[in-house]
Parts: C-alpha cells; sequence; structure tokens
C-alpha cells in the first residue's frame, strides 16, 4: 500500500481539489474491486463442482466425498457428499478425516523447508551430513542430497512396502525399518540422474527430522505447522481414532476398519479439506497465513521450481513436472488455459485425494472420498472442473474448455525401417509388453502372467500425419517412441482429468535378452517361493504370497503382483534392476536376491523374504507344533486331505492369527484365536504368524 500513503500525501501537500477527486475516485474504485475480489460468489464453480463430484460418485461407487475451495485466505465454498457411516446414515462433516496419501509429502517437504529456513538444513548436502547411519550397497549413496529426497532423484529402489500399510498401530519405526532396509540396497540410477516416483525419500525425511532437532517427525510437525496453522483436524495414524472421526471406507456395502498407513512421511497422514487449505493458503501467501509465517518467500519459491529440467526426461509430462513435494509445478489442465497450477495427489487403497493451488490466482482447491473406485485421478478430474469454471466466471480466461473430441487423424505410410525399429519387448516396472507389427500397423500386447498368454491391449495402431500411432477406435489414445541415451522408449498420449488436453508418459523401455539365460537363473526359474515376514495384518500382500522367476524369451522376471524385468547378469546370487524410467512407470523396482538359508535357497526381494515352497514341512496326524523363530518369520505348512479332515489351531497368545490356502495358493480362510476348521480332499496350506499348535484329526 505504500503507493496509495504516498500518492494521498501528495494530494494533501498540493491542496488540490482536481487530485482530491481522482483519489476520491480511485479509493471508491479500489475498495469497490477489493470488495468484490473478497466476496465473489463463484456460483457457477460451485454448481459445476457438486455436478462433478455426483458424476463421479456414480462412477466409481465412492461412499463418501468432501471438498474445499478458496480464494486466497477466504473459505468460498466447503460441502460433503455421501455417507460417511451408511449404517448410521451419518454424513461426513466439515471435520470428518480422510487419509491423504501421498497428500502428505507435502507435509514432509514443508517439514523439510522450515530445517532450511532455520540454518539446520542446507538442500544441496548430502544427506549423510544429518543421518550419520544412512549407507548403500552402491557407492554412490553419498552422492544422495536433502533435495534428492523432495525430488524423486535419489535413485532409490522405490517403496518398502513391508509393515506400510496395517488395521492396528506398528509397535515400530516404520522409517527406521526403511533406515536399515535401504543398507542392504543397490541404488537404481546415479543419484541425480533421473526423477521418478519414490516414496522411501519422504519416509526418510523422518529420519532426518529427528536427528537435527531431537523431535520426532510426528511432533515436530505437529509444533512447526499443524499448531500454528490451526490444523486442529490433521493427524497421523499412531492409534485408533474416536469412533465418528473419519470417513469409513467399504468394499461393496462392507465396512472396513480404521487404515494405518505407517508411511507417515510419504503417506499417513489423516486430514480434512479445509485444514489442508490451510497449508494453500500459506503457500499462496509466500509463506505466511495471516500473522503467522511458517516458511519464508524463497522456501516457497524452491518448492515451486520445475526439478526436472536439468536431468534425463526425454519427453516432458505435465502431471510429473515434479517440485519439490509437488508432482507436478505446470499442472497440465491448467497449462492448457495458460495458468501456473500446483498439484498434489494420493492415493490409499479405496480412496484418493488432491491438493490443488493456483498461487497467481490465490485459487485452491482440496478434495478427498473414499470407496468404490475414487482415487486421485477422479478427484483431479474434479478439482480442475471447479477451478476452470472459477477462472472462466471470473473472467480470468474467455469460457470454460470443453473436453476433446479427437477425430482420427490422416494417415501417414510409414516407413519399414521404422516399423521394424520399433518392434519388439518393453516393460515397465509391472507390466510385459511387446510391439508387434502387423503390415503397415502396429498391436500392442500385454503378457498374462496367470494365464501364461498375450493378451491384445491396442490393436490396428496407424501411423497418423503428428507421427503418432493410434486405432481408429481410439484416436484420443496414442503411441509414439523414443531413442535417448542408447535406450527406446514406449510414449503413451492420452486426455487425462477433465479430459480437456492430452499428457504424455513414459509407459516403457526397450528390453532385449543381453545373452543366453545363465543356467544357474535358469534352474531357478520353475520354483516358487512364499511369503515370509510381512505384517499378519497387511492388506493386500498375503492374499497373493508366492513369488517365481518366470524366462520370458529368454527374459528373467520377477513375478509377483506384477511382471519385473531383472538382469540375470548380475551374479550369480543377484538379478539387478534393470529398466531406467523417468517420471512413473520405473518407480517399484527391486534386486532379486538368493540368500542361502540351511541348505535351502530363500529369496530376498526389496525387503521382503520369501522361502522355497517345495521345503514346506508337512502337519502329521495329531498334534503338531509350530514355533516362531526368534526372526518373527511367519510358518508354512503342508496338508494333503483324502476325504475330510478337521484341524483344531490354538495359538499361544489369545490374538495369536493365521490363514488357510488351497492347493492354488487362494486364501480361504483367516482367523484369529483357537479355532476348528473342517477341509475337504485336496492339498492345503496354512500359514501360522504366531507360535502354535495345530492338532490333526480325520472324520
Amino acid at each position: 500500500m505504500k503507493f496509495i500513503d504516498e500518492y494521498l500525501s501528495r494530494t494533501i501537500n498540493g491542496i488540490c481539489s482536481i487530485f482530491c477527486i481522482l483519489f476520491l475516485t480511485f479509493c471508491l474504485f479500489y475498495s469497490s474491486a477489493a470488495a468484490s475480489s473478497s466476496a465473489f460468489p463463484y456460483n457457477a464453480a460451485i454448481t459445476e463442482g457438486r455436478a462433478a463430484v455426483q458424476e463421479i460418485m456414480k462412477k466409481t461407487g465412492a461412499s463418501s466425498v468432501s471438498l474445499a475451495f478458496i480464494d486466497k485466505e477466504r473459505l468460498v465454498w466447503q460441502e460433503t457428499f455421501g455417507w460417511a457411516d451408511k449404517k448410521s446414515k451419518a454424513a461426513p462433516a466439515a471435520d470428518t478425516m480422510y487419509p491423504i496419501g501421498s497428500v502428505s509429502k507435502m507435509l514432509a517437504t514443508i517439514a523439510v523447508m522450515k530445517l532450511v529456513d532455520q540454518k539446520l538444513v542446507s538442500l544441496d548436502a548430502p544427506l549423510t551430513n544429518y543421518i550419520k547411519s544412512f549407507r548403500m550397497l552402491s557407492p554412490e549413496y553419498v552422492q544422495i542430497t536433502v533435495r534428492m529426497l523432495l525430488n524423486h532423484s535419489a535413485g532409490f529402489p522405490g517403496t518398502d512396502y513391508r509393515n506400510a500399510e496395517t488395521f492396528s498401530p506398528l509397535p515400530h519405526s516404520y522409517s527406521a525399518q526403511v533406515l536399515e532396509t535401504i543398507k542392504a540396497q543397490r541404488l537404481q540410477h546415479s543419484p541425480g540422474y533421473l526423477s521418478v516416483y519414490c516414496n522411501d525419500g519422504f519416509t526418510l525425511v523422518e529420519q532426518l527430522v529427528f536427528e537435527v532437532t531431537g523431535k520426532s517427525y510426528v511432533q515436530f510437525v505437529q509444533d512447526e505447522i499443524f499448531t500454528p496453522l490451526g490444523m486442529n483436524h490433521t493427524r497421523y495414524p499412531l492409534a485408533f481414532f474416536p469412533e465418528g472421526s473419519f470417513a469409513k471406507r467399504y468394499e461393496g456395502d462392507k465396512p472396513l476398519p480404521q487404515l494405518f498407513v505407517n508411511t507417515l512421511g510419504s503417506g499417513g497422514l489423516y486430514s480434512t479439506p479445509t485444514d489442508m487449505l490451510k497449508i494453500a493458503m500459506m503457500l499462496i501467501g509466500g509463506g505466511k497465513l495471516g500473522d503467522v509465517r511458517v516458511l519464508s518467500e524463497e522456501s516457497v519459491a524452491a518448492m515451486a521450481a520445475e526439478q526436472t529440467v536439468l536431468n534425463f526426461n526425454p519427453v516432458k509430462s505435465g502431471a510429473y513436472s515434479y517440485g519439490l513435494g509437488w508432482d507436478t509445478v505446470r499442472q497440465p489442465g491448467l497449462d492448457a488455459v495458460g495458468v501456473t497450477g500446483w498439484q498434489k495427489g494420493g492415493d490409499v487403497p479405496l480412496g484418493g485425494s488432491v491438493l490443488t493451488v493456483l498461487p497467481a490466482e490465490g485459487l485452491a482447491v482440496a478434495i478427498m472420498g473414499v470407496s468404490g473406485g475414487f482415487a486421485s485421478a477422479k478427484a483431479t478430474a474434479v478439482a480442475e472442473r471447479i477451478l476452470l469454471k472459477a477462472l472462466a466466471e471470473k473472467g480470468r480466461i474467455p469460457a470454460m474448455p470443453a473436453p476433446l473430441t479427437l477425430l482420427t487423424r490422416p494417415e501417414k505410410t510409414p516407413a519399414d525401417e521404422l516399423l521394424d525399429s520399433v518392434s519388439g519387448y518393453y516393460s515397465n516396472y509391472n507390466t510385459f509388453m511387446r510391439v508387434q507389427r502387423q503390415s503397415n500397423t502396429l498391436n500392442i500386447a500385454k503378457y498374462d502372467a496367470g494365464k501364461k498368454n498375450w493378451q491384445d491391449w491396442m490393436i490396428g495402431l496407424k501411423l497418423r500425419e503428428d507421427d503418432r500411432f493410434s486405432s481408429d477406435a481410439n484416436p484420443a489414445m496414442s503411441f509414439s517412441f523414443k531413442t535417448a541415451e542408447g535406450r527406446q522408449y514406449l510414449i503413451l498420449s492420452y486426455p487425462p482429468g477433465y479430459g480437456h488436453y492430452q499428457d504424455n508418459l513414459i509407459y516403457g523401455q526397450k528390453v532385449a535378452a543381453a545373452g543366453v539365460l545363465p543356467a544357474v537363473w535358469s534352474k531357478r526359474s520353475g520354483k516358487q517361493w512364499l511369503l515370509t515376514n510381512e505384517h499378519p495384518e497387511s492388506l493386500d500382500k498375503w492374499l497373493s504370497p508366492l513369488l517365481q522367476l518366470p524366462v520370458l524369451h529368454n527374459l528373467l522376471f520377477a513375478d509377483w503382483a506384477g511382471l519385473q524385468v531383472v538382469n540375470p547378469f548380475s551374479g550369480d546370487f543377484r538379478a539387478g534392476m534393470l529398466l531406467l524410467l523417468p517420471q512413473l512407470m520405473g518407480t517399484e523396482l527391486n534386486d532379486v536376491v538368493v540368500e542361502k538359508r540351511g541348505g535351502e535357497e530363500w529369496i530376498r526381494y526389496g525387503s521382503y523374504l520369501f522361502r522355497p515352497r517345495e521345503t514346506i514341512r508337512k502337519l502329521q496326524a495329531g498334534k503338531n507344533k509350530v514355533e516362531i523363530g526368534t526372526e518373527g518369520l511367519s510358518e508354512w505348512r503342508r496338508l494333503s486331505v483324502a476325504g475330510k479332515k478337521t484341524i483344531t489351531i490354538t495359538p499361544v497368545s489369545s490374538g495369536g492369527s493365521w490363514k488357510i490356502y488351497d492347493g492354488r495358493l487362494k486364501q480361504i480362510e483367516a482367523g484369529e484365536g483357537t479355532k476348528r476348521v473342517t477341509l475337504s480332499g485336496g492339498r492345503y496350506y496354512l500359514l501360522f504368524h504366531n507360535t502354535a499348535s495345530a492338532a490333526v484329526s480325520s472324520r
């Protein structure tokens, strides 16, 4: 307001009536404009948002959605939809908490930037300066900086999912587990070489905060962020929350218990839209909300600086133009209309959320929902519709754009050399693909490991005038190929979000066998291993406990929750990570490591440990004692049933848990405590998480 003060002083000193009139006219205009801005109703944006939520809930089967929308420090709109509790017909309130998944990374980032402002940490200093016990097998780990934790470029394999998601509080520190696990891991790439989505970097922020401040991460965030900003309905799941304080997730109509996401720094937070928009207000205010300063303006600007412009990134993706913490600082749906947007999305099982901020416009929206197919991608579509309508309503853009209606582009005749050069096998972190030439078109198939055959994904792809391949049936999705630094990549172009723009994603890397598969790995390809060291309450890992090492077209894969190609030439006891895929599809990679235990070959995959299926001990008739060893590994037993047999399971501890699988390793029952189970003819596998007795009798 310095200009107004100087103008007023000159007007009074000049005692000039014409200037007084002009000044008064200016004041009247200024105050009127300010009032108009601060009280703008955004009726059209609210109407658009309501329609968007209702459409998404109908499509996905979401049980509830909560959202809020701000203009600078003014809460414009807050509303909830659906049921927080279907049985009691309780609607979510403004303070009903939701699991926000990876939006939690924004708090980890702000915590680090707070330490930077306090001169306790330097972004570009080695992480080893602060976490003295941090180390990895790759000697280049000493090059990892604090910044690399926040921009996904450290080179960590991805995520240690062991013990990450449970239905009760984890009795130990998950971040300490990750710090220990990573000591036995290699880097997937040189630090800083590329940015590919990585949860473990943000998890290690917890250890960084503790080492630097002496406070737990949770306490530091509470003291430095939540309390100053008045975020009274935001917390980490360290204990069971009061009934009714959070929105229940549903599997169909079945309510699920509270989810404990133990990856606190990377994905564990529960919050509300209005609380998260206090973060947005603070960032829009250059680190300040009201009279409370949380970050310096320099730290906010550092978070918003695009991190992928200088590292390996052969094709730009708007959705993954990483900032510090942010998924993108060039949100593509807003970039398409010439507006800068920052965005962070987050997902948990049966839940998704998004925080989208337009810093120059002073607008932001937070959306959270649970159940069905609701996820961050759906929340993003709603956020884009609200913000685009708000921008049009205020005249910032001429009109709200319409979703693209893409027509089939004219064809080009592809050269034989082009078709032959792009044909072959491609892989990402969990999918094996085949690009195959059919005359002058391309077909893309995905390998189904369960059915052991190829499934067509995209067929009849023709080269178009834009040098991309697309089908007549689906012109909105197109493919191209890019060679960079000696590697060939499959690029997917698609219309995400509201659908008014197209974005790119590096979807796969071309792979080919480097030679004849070493005999030692060929012998392992027909064997199977079973999981032993996950939390008993893991949400999904025990549903598919089987790991295999199939060989396809002379390529070796780890087959567990997806197919990951690995390098069998790394050594006789280690098949290393092979892919270098920036952005998203090169995440969650692991080495396959063979460990000798009691003369048997066990498999270490990430921090998971698998035992050989072929040497599982048999349950005998009568009473069997199943003991859990000092490592706490779960114990497997097998049982062949002719006719019918009854098993009485009696854990030593009253809450001891167990599971039963059929011969195909499909889980058929899980429980706690003593139980009598009758099994009919066939082969079965029993899994014990606690020391127990198992009495087998025939019927």
